[in-house]
């Protein structure tokens, strides 16, 4: 998939102020204190008690010198066991996305965000299960919008039914982007409902193209349709084209190759000329082949160049 689609740039832009972040901590109970009581005071010892202590002292000090005369053999060190390497503590998911969340949108896609996907990823299905907790009852956009990233690049498909609810029922446009693109990526069967619905019926641009992208990664028509006249469309916003356009390469259905070879042919942005080329080379479109030798022999830039190249070996074999 092309990067810039793979990385949500149709979740829109990223602004805003720090939000504080929620912690999610657990408390341990404290051990109460013992009750402490004064030992009772020593009775007297009596005559018998006398007359055992004195002979359990003869007898110690008897065992002393027969000690002393017998041969004494060489200490032998207690066995130890060998030292346990302690299993690392599962990294706690709800404060680490809490320090994400202090960051704001800013911290999308950032150091601090891989660090909690990779926390999201070792624990696994609680972590999946805490993350939809939060898409469905947090009050704050923000963490709801990272929740649904999180989620997206924990890549468990338990999680469409929580994204799916978030897509039809939040209120916050930038979160259902982010929904909808998740779910777009997952695409499992499960995600074909939601994102049909999605594609055709939600307010927002963003969603409907990023659902209709999950459609056509699905091998729908209609949403392959809907995705390639967002392309084609005068009223894309122009920052959103180039996404657009990766949304399609990365589906490469056979029936967009004459979008591809005609920028081939019309263009020498180089980010257009990679995204066409690879999208061809994925479909083994061998009506491509005169204009990917054109750009191998004379494009001015070398990585188009070497895609060309790689595209028309790819596609004679």
């Amino acid at each position: 998939m092309s990067t810039p689609f793979r990385n949500g740039v149709l979740a829109g832009a990223v602004a805003g102020a720090a939000l504080a972040g929620l912690a999610f901590l657990i408390l341990g109970r404290s051990p109460g204190s013992a009750d402490v009581r004064p030992a009772p005071p020593a009775s007297a010892p009596t005559a018998r008690e006398s007359q055992l202590e004195e002979e359990n002292r003869k007898l110690s000090c008897r065992i002393e010198a027969l000690e002393k005369k017998a041969p004494t053999a060489p200490p032998v060190a207690p066995k130890e066991d060998a030292p346990k390497a302690e299993a690392p503590a599962p990294a706690d998911v709800g404060a680490i996305f809490g320090k994400l969340v202090e960051a704001g949108l800013a911290g999308f896609r950032g150091p601090k965000f891989g660090e909690t996907l990779e926390a999201v990823k070792k624990q696994g299905p609680a972590a999946v299960e805490f993350l939809a907790g939060v898409l469905r009852r947090s009050e704050s956009a923000t963490e709801r919008f990272y929740a649904a990233a999180l989620l997206e690049g924990a890549g468990d498909a338990s999680a469409i039914p929580g994204l799916a609810a978030a897509l039809k029922n939040d209120k916050d446009d930038l979160v259902r982007r982010m929904a909808s693109h998740a779910i777009a990526l997952l695409g499992t069967p499960a995600a074909e409902a939601p994102l049909r619905d999605a594609a055709t019926g939600d307010a927002d641009w963003g969603v409907r193209v990023n659902s209709a992208y999950g459609l056509a990664k699905l091998k729908n028509d209609d949403g392959l349709r809907i995705v390639q006249e967002a392309y084609e469309s005068p009223k894309t916003p122009p920052e959103y084209r180039l996404a657009v356009l990766g949304g399609l390469a990365d589906v490469a259905a056979p029936m967009t190759a004459p979008l591809f070879r005609k920028i081939l042919s019309d263009t020498q942005d180089v980010s257009y000329l990679l995204a066409s080329i690879g999208a061809l080379q994925k479909m083994k479109d061998a009506e491509a082949l005169p204009a990917l030798q054109q750009l191998a022999a004379n494009s001015a830039s070398d990585i188009v160049k070497q895609a060309a190249s790689k595209a028309i070996d790819a596609i004679r074999k």
